[in-house]
């Protein structure tokens, strides 16, 4: 029988292994293309629904510890089906974030879900979004990674953005 605890338990054990699959040093094209669209997003500045205009912000960098955790959530909410933030056993995004070895002040995540793998459609979705289309644009964030899963429920798209670790 499968065990949530159990299983995000084990992936966070891989990942402080570094086994192979758990952390890579690169994204796949469509984690890629979140990534370079989120930094062009940043770059111009954006009118968000119900903030306004949020000014230019800072390229943010490629970080595989952040995109471990971003694997942990989409594994879960493709396989679940659940568009949550809240982990398999209850996690936050920044108590996923330590797991794989960041420890900074500020985390946060974006999520979405869809069929198929499309990109620039998560990026629309959060830019419609006021909580995700403002905190996309928030300069204390420097650090992101990112996660495209396709599973049995949907593929889901998380972005996990931090601060400068401690």
């Amino acid at each position: 029988m499968w065990n949530p605890k159990r299983t995000l338990g084990a992936l966070t054990a891989l990942v402080a292994l570094g086994l192979p699959g758990t952390t890579q040093a690169t994204p796949t094209p469509a984690e890629g293309q979140l990534i370079t669209r989120l930094n062009q997003v940043r770059a111009q500045g954006v009118n968000c629904p119900g903030s306004g205009r949020r000014p230019v912000a800072g390229a943010l960098s490629y970080s595989p510890e952040l995109a471990a955790a971003a694997r942990i959530q989409a594994g879960y909410m493709s396989s679940s089906g659940r568009i949550t933030h809240t982990g398999a056993d209850g996690s936050t995004p920044k108590v996923r974030a330590a797991s794989t070895g960041v420890n900074a002040v500020s985390v946060t995540e974006i999520i979405y879900m869809g069929g198929g793998v499309n990109p620039e459609q998560a990026v629309r979705w959060w830019l419609n979004s006021a909580v995700h289309c403002y905190w996309m644009n928030e300069n204390r964030y420097t650090h992101v990674g990112a996660a495209v899963v396709q599973g049995s429920r949907g593929t889901s798209y998380v972005m996990v953005l931090s601060s400068q670790p401690r």
